[in-house]
């Protein structure tokens, strides 16, 4: 069982003295406090109905951007971006059923620079998940709760996930959570915005 918060709770985006961290999404208790657990890291292959395979990738949120651009910079180009608003974070509502908004033929430098400009909105923020293609299918997912998902297991992206000091195995995470907090920042409001009018982004319902 994983509540989904939509509404930001006071301290969302928490001042350096304590708070919630600045991550996509915070373990809790059963009334909603931190319960000061941080995932281990690793990464373990699964096989999903239909053979088909994939990488988990479980890492603490300080190391997320680093560890996620190093994949992205794996992904063959153009690519591919698609953005899954969960989240109408104004309105302070989860949306029904998600809005998907897309952009194709980026190059690599372009995504890059957007994970870059727009780094609080993609690695602090659970409104969304950010889903890339590279054009041999490979694909890459970041989650709202900070998780990562690589399609397929492929030795590409183990060999970067090894270079990046995240070893083969198992363990605590957050998709295994019973309770978590997703982290929105309404300061992100205006990003967002400008993320989908910038690149742009155009809603899909494919």
């Amino acid at each position: 069982m994983r509540p989904f918060s939509p509404t930001p709770p006071p301290g969302a985006r928490p001042a350096p003295e304590g708070g919630f961290p600045e991550v996509k999404a915070v373990s809790v208790d059963a009334q909603g406090r931190p319960d000061g657990f941080r995932p281990d890291r690793f990464f373990r292959p699964e096989v999903l109905q239909g053979g088909i395979s994939r990488l988990v990738v479980s890492v603490d949120g300080a190391e997320l951007p680093r560890v996620h651009r190093a994949l992205v910079a794996a992904l063959s180009p153009p690519l591919k971006l698609l953005y899954v608003q969960m989240v109408d974070r104004p309105r302070g509502v989860q949306l029904p059923k998600p809005v998907r908004r897309v952009a194709v033929e980026l190059s690599r430098s372009r995504v890059m620079e957007l994970l870059e400009h727009f780094s609080t909105l993609f690695y602090v923020d659970g409104r969304h998940q950010l889903w890339l293609r590279g054009s041999a299918g490979e694909q890459l997912v970041l989650d709202e709760l900070g998780m990562i998902y690589l399609y397929p297991d492929d030795f590409l992206f183990r060999d970067v996930l090894e270079a990046e000091g995240v070893p083969e195995g198992d363990g605590a995470c957050m998709a295994r959570r019973d309770y978590v907090r997703v982290v929105f920042d309404a300061a992100q409001d205006d990003a967002e915005r400008s993320l989908i009018a910038g690149v742009p982004l155009l809603e899909w319902n494919g």
